[in-house]
């Protein structure tokens, strides 16, 4: 199970965290578990190296981790987008892939 938590304060994102791994096949050969990957990937490329916001990051082996120490209207839209693709992949493979929220304090 590939469980995705989206982290928001005051009704913005202000990060995401994603764990696990989708389990419908080997490492390395599941291509949904690629797929949440190239996405969250890409979107903490996006926020870091294009928009060149200030994030606090982790990858390793079945985890990443996204936090913004600020924000702006096309950081939101990206988080967003990887929000709502998650969801659709949670929507096909529910067993495998949970997207969830939660309100933290800043």
């Amino acid at each position: 199970m590939t469980e995705c938590e989206f982290l928001f304060c005051n009704g913005e994102y202000v990060g995401f965290r994603i764990s696990g791994h989708v389990g419908l096949s080997v490492k390395g050969k599941d291509v949904v578990c690629a797929a949440i990957s190239a996405l969250s990937q890409s979107t903490l490329m996006g926020l870091n190296e294009v928009l060149k916001m200030d994030v606090d990051y982790n990858i390793k082996d079945g985890l990443i981790k996204c936090e913004l120490k600020r924000s702006d209207y096309c950081a939101q839209k990206m988080i967003e987008t990887l929000y709502k693709t998650l969801i659709q992949l949670s929507d096909q493979y529910p067993k495998n892939v949970s997207v969830f929220g939660t309100e933290v304090k800043r």
